[in-house]
């Protein structure tokens, strides 16, 4: 259950990872090419934050549907762990490739 719970929290913060390293991409390219059209710096950082929370909302908008998706799952087995604390599958019911650790091709 841990396992899982650590999997869907580790999605979520990939995907916010990947969000934020696209929004400093554009931040960047934008910093660099105001500086080089010569805008004072008050402006660009307001140009920079007002950039910033519209490619956060669009994130939001385009990923919404994943990220409410995982959340209602992590919450379901954040649930279910508080519930049942100790359920887990048995070692015996695991396929004997899983067991050992390995995969084989």
């Amino acid at each position: 259950m841990t396992h899982a719970i650590d999997l869907v929290i580790t999605i979520l913060l990939t995907l916010a990872e990947w969000v934020l390293g696209a929004i400093g991409v554009v931040d960047a390219f934008l910093a660099a090419l105001m500086t080089s059209a010569g805008l004072p710096p008050n402006l660009q950082i307001l140009v920079l934050i007002i950039v910033a929370v519209l490619l956060v909302l669009f994130a939001i908008r385009l990923l919404g549907p994943i990220l409410s998706v995982l959340l209602i799952i992590l919450l379901i087995l954040l649930i279910a762990h508080r519930l049942v604390p100790g359920m887990q599958l048995p070692h015996g019911m695991l396929p004997a490739t899983w067991q050992s650790g390995s995969v084989h091709i």
